[in-house]
């Protein structure tokens, strides 16, 4: 599974036509400073304001006694069925009928507010769920020797959510490492537009390559930055039932000024795309516009869309227990390697991905070329890490003692999987096969070279409305609602499954 992992990375040096001088020469290019820079700026701003609403939230809604937490719990996970480019079709609608000749949206400010609205979910929901699974006990110790319940909670509790924390960083980074959609529409470059705009406009694979190959570079470093923030880990107890709960903390009069605040979160991360999309569709009961909307495309889209997620979903679960198990059960430098390996396709512009496995498609396994199986297994390598980082808190949740007494009743290795490891990690399972049904619902760039002739998604539908800077919201907005409410689906399924733990 690294070894697969590791193709479209492998791809990047080893085509002909790559070479250090070329390298070189796009490095040199008065352009890719700025765009360094660009990537550099929408990683920090991003990563630092995603930590700190997920996180806070996290806080609001599993430590105090706001009103009407489940509800919350929901609206602020049901971001992640908006894909981001979605997201910023929307804004860009909605400020187009606010203020048609704003530019308050575009650039740097608008890919900040937008990718932070769509992406802190990832940090919400496993920061939510360590603070679940933690024993209050150290905390009110901590009070019991005189510090504030802020205090304690920043010395004592905070420290032990990190790798929760560090988690979702992890994927937020390289997902704006790979993002492309969201970017075009806000029209703010980065490394990954350069790279998608050389191989598909300018004709330039060779230099699209090279400057891939700092993003690469990049992926790594994240990599390490996150080995090293998470440490040892072994003070963390993500997942495990607390011994006792903690009394809530009690708001008083910042009470509705928080209601008002997540309100407003809310409002602009579900109300904002939901208002954009209802005033597209509106002129068709309406009879207020001219378009028709191809109910046998949008029909056949939906099913793609949805055949194809839940294919790459089931594909990724089967093959990332054996990531799992060996990354937990045999931790070295081997099962290191093969975890961190998969994380580096999850970086790569779609465009790389896609690139190569249409390479070796074409010289190794010609049948596969141009057929719905070739797009299935660039999600599964795309979105392999998501399924492997939840799996591996339900496999360190499996006991291996439990797997000893098995054994030791003379069951073997497979019977005692399939009898007791796998009930047990099948929950853990589940939600990350959710997370990669919502990312590769949602996928653009890839499918846009990969999918078969003729075999639309609704990302590939609706990005098909957009022609150059001319936006269609209202040809659009059939397929973002489509769109909107299959991924609402595993969405509202994640949101239970947390309200339930």
């Amino acid at each position: 599974m690294a070894a697969a992992s590791l193709l479209p990375a492998v791809y990047l040096l080893a085509r002909e036509g790559f070479s250090l001088g070329l390298l070189g020469e796009q490095l040199s290019a008065p352009s890719t400073g700025p765009l360094i820079w660009n990537t550099i700026q929408l990683l920090i701003l991003v990563g630092i304001s995603c930590v700190v609403l997920g996180v806070g939230l996290a806080v609001l809604v599993a430590r105090t006694d706001i009103p009407f937490r489940r509800a919350w719990i929901v609206g602020f996970t049901l971001p992640l069925g908006v894909p981001s480019f979605v997201g910023s079709y929307t804004w860009v609608a909605t400020s187009y009928r606010v203020a048609p000749s704003s530019t308050f949206i575009y650039g740097l400010r608008g890919a900040w507010i937008v990718l932070t609205l769509a992406l802190f979910p990832y940090v919400f929901l496993p920061t939510l769920v360590a603070l679940r699974g933690l024993d209050p006990a150290q905390e009110e110790t901590a009070r019991s020797l005189g510090d504030s319940a802020w205090r304690a909670f920043t010395k004592v509790t905070l420290p032990r959510l990190r790798i929760a924390i560090a988690g979702g960083l992890l994927i937020i980074s390289l997902h704006l490492l790979a993002e492309f959609g969201a970017l075009q529409m806000l029209r703010y470059e980065t490394l990954t537009t350069a790279v998608v705009n050389r191989a598909t406009v300018l004709g330039s694979p060779e230099a699209a390559r090279a400057l891939a190959v700092v993003l690469a570079v990049g992926a790594i470093g994240l990599l390490v930055l996150d080995r090293l923030i998470r440490g040892s880990g072994r003070d963390d107890k993500v997942g495990e039932a607390p011994a006792r709960t903690t009394s809530p903390w009690r708001l008083s009069r910042m009470r509705w000024p928080s209601v008002g605040l997540a309100g407003v979160v809310v409002m602009a991360s579900l109300g904002v795309p939901l208002y954009a999309t209802a005033a597209g569709i509106v002129p068709y009961f309406t009879r207020s516009t001219s378009a028709v909307v191809d109910w046998d495309l949008l029909a056949h889209s939906g099913f793609n869309t949805a055949k194809y997620a839940l294919a790459a979903a089931l594909g990724a679960t089967v093959v990332a227990f054996p990531v799992s198990l060996i990354s937990v059960r045999f931790p070295g430098p081997v099962s290191v390697f093969a975890e961190r390996s998969v994380w580096v396709a999850h970086a790569l512009p779609g465009v790389i991905v896609a690139l190569s496995l249409v390479y070796l498609s074409v010289r190794f396994a010609y049948p596969l070329y141009q057929t719905s199986t070739l797009l299935v297994i660039a999600y599964v390598v795309m979105f392999l890490p998501l399924a492997v980082a939840a799996q591996q808190v339900g496999v360190a949740q499996a006991s291996g003692q439990l797997e000893e007494v098995s054994r030791s009743l003379g069951d073997g290795p497979w019977r005692t999987f399939r009898r007791v490891t796998l009930p047990l990690v099948a929950p853990a399972a589940a939600t990350g096969a959710m997370f990669v049904a919502l990312d590769a619902g949602k996928e653009l760039t890839t499918t846009l070279l990969l999918h078969p002739t003729g075999e639309n998604t609704l990302a590939t539908a609706l990005w098909g409305t957009t022609k150059g800077e001319v936006l269609d919201f209202t040809a659009a907005a059939p397929y973002g609602v489509l769109l909107l409410i299959i991924g609402a689906v595993p969405a509202v399924l994640l949101a239970r499954r947390t309200l339930r733990g």
